[in-house]
């Protein structure tokens, strides 16, 4: 008896597996490992994280209802404010004072019990699709544990933090797609949220018109109850059959240039659709991707130059150089030239949106290539958000999901996009067409 004395009061202290404590511990484990090599997480708040889980144990002990997200670690892209922290914004010459409150998201979040550990790196001022980060260094993507090959942007910690095991949900913001180009090169899932459905306040602006936050997860479950808590709204939904939908696909032309072996997993998926019952038929969208890309890209340059311009026409500064170019780019445009891009994307809009009348999703590839190695990227071209921004412009909630992969291949990211307002919807049709399970299934369909 005396012998086993000892450890029965050593196992008495340890935290239960399933408390927030021990949530805590492990996610903090794991950054500790490797973060140096991944380089996904800025900035963590260890007190501040075992406090607040000390803190929930101690109510759940007493018997006091946990919260929606009791003990669920989560990190946030660091563009958000928190009290007492320094919104950096990826960026070294953009904060100046911590923040005196909380953005409303996250406090939300807080509230129902989630525990904020840290902030996730990002692509300085949100302004890049790549992911890379000259200033501050860029991410890992975890696709590849032998080349770095590009994670994806904006979001680009918040992705790899998830896709590394760091933490099962990590917030993003998508403007043009930089919740799901990253979520698709690093083999996960990204919601967007429709615009205006979760507050923006104290978050850092890159282009307000279309700023929109929203959770990088492992399931759709998971990216669902984040968001019902950041909205502070109710999304469930009744199943939503496979059978009898309607999806809507782009020409190959019009999906034109793409890697073959996405455009392989693209239809194959497709395919998986219809022999459950799904319809797909093909559609014209009102301008081109490449357009919707233009259009898009104007509009934020814009918005972003006039927020930015007095760090990126200070010369002292130290900034990213590609960022601080592509910022620049946009001086020329002057106001009335963006109150016509405005007045332009009313319009796409208005004559957009009666097509939903004929269908209920509109099905796209998440990226046009895979990963490239960092050394590749080409910091004038922006091939990655080809897919993405058209559902910007259209005011569409949208949802990436990982396809399967052989052993050694690269993720491969299915885009799902609805009308704005049909969140839950979405969420439920993603559901049904995603397996939840850690494996990261796409029902029925098997691996290339």
């Amino acid at each position: 008896m005396r012998n086993q004395t000892p450890q029965s009061a050593s196992a008495m202290t340890q935290p239960a597996p399933d408390s927030a404590t021990a949530q805590v511990e492990a996610c903090l484990a794991r950054i500790a490992e490797d973060n140096d090599r991944f380089h996904a997480v800025a900035e963590l708040f260890k007190d501040r994280a075992r406090r607040r889980a000390s803190h929930m144990d101690a109510l759940a002990a007493k018997g006091q209802a946990p919260g929606k997200l009791h003990g669920v670690p989560f990190l946030t892209k660091e563009l958000v404010d928190i009290e007492g922290k320094l919104t950096r914004f990826g960026s070294g010459a953009y904060a100046t004072r911590a923040a005196s409150a909380t953005a409303p998201a996250i406090r939300r979040l807080e509230d129902a019990g989630a525990n904020l550990l840290g902030t996730a790196h990002m692509v300085e001022f949100a302004f890049g699709s790549w992911g890379t980060n000259y200033l501050k260094g860029t991410p890992w993507n975890p696709c590849d544990p032998v080349v770095h090959r590009a994670p994806g942007g904006s979001s680009s910690g918040s992705a790899v933090a998830v896709a590394a095991g760091y933490v099962p949900v990590a917030i993003g913001s998508d403007t043009g797609g930089s919740i799901r180009i990253p979520a698709s090169l690093c083999g996960v899932v990204g919601f967007k949220p429709s615009n205006g459905l979760i507050p923006t306040d104290g978050v850092a602006p890159l282009g307000p018109t279309f700023d929109t936050l929203g959770p990088i997860t492992r399931t759709v479950d998971a990216a669902r109850r984040f968001t019902e808590v950041m909205a502070d709204q109710d999304l469930s939904h009744p199943p939503v059959s496979i059978a009898g939908l309607r999806v809507a696909v782009l020409s190959a032309e019009a999906l034109s240039p793409i890697e073959p072996g996405i455009e392989m997993a693209f239809r194959n998926a497709l395919k998986s659709l219809e022999t459950r019952g799904a319809k797909v038929s093909q559609i014209a969208l009102p301008l081109t991707l490449v357009d919707f890309q233009k259009l898009n890209g104007e509009i934020v340059g814009f918005e972003a130059y006039a927020h930015l311009k007095h760090l990126i026409e200070d010369w002292r500064q130290p900034m990213d150089p590609y960022v601080r170019q592509r910022a620049l780019a946009n001086r020329i445009m002057d106001r009335q030239a963006y109150e016509t891009r405005l007045a332009q994307l009313a319009a796409v809009r208005a004559s957009f949106a009666p097509s939903f009348s004929e269908f209920d999703v509109l099905a796209l590839p998440g990226t046009p290539a895979f990963a490239p190695p960092v050394y590749e990227v080409n910091e004038s071209e922006i091939p990655m958000s080809r897919y993405t921004r058209v559902a910007n412009c259209l005011d569409l909630c949208a949802i990436t999901l990982p396809l399967p992969r052989g052993e050694g291949a690269l993720p491969i990211g299915f885009q799902l996009c609805a009308p704005a307002g049909s969140d839950a919807f979405l969420l439920s049709l993603a559901e049904t067409v995603y397996a939840n399970g850690s494996d990261h299934e796409f029902a029925g369909l098997q691996p290339l």
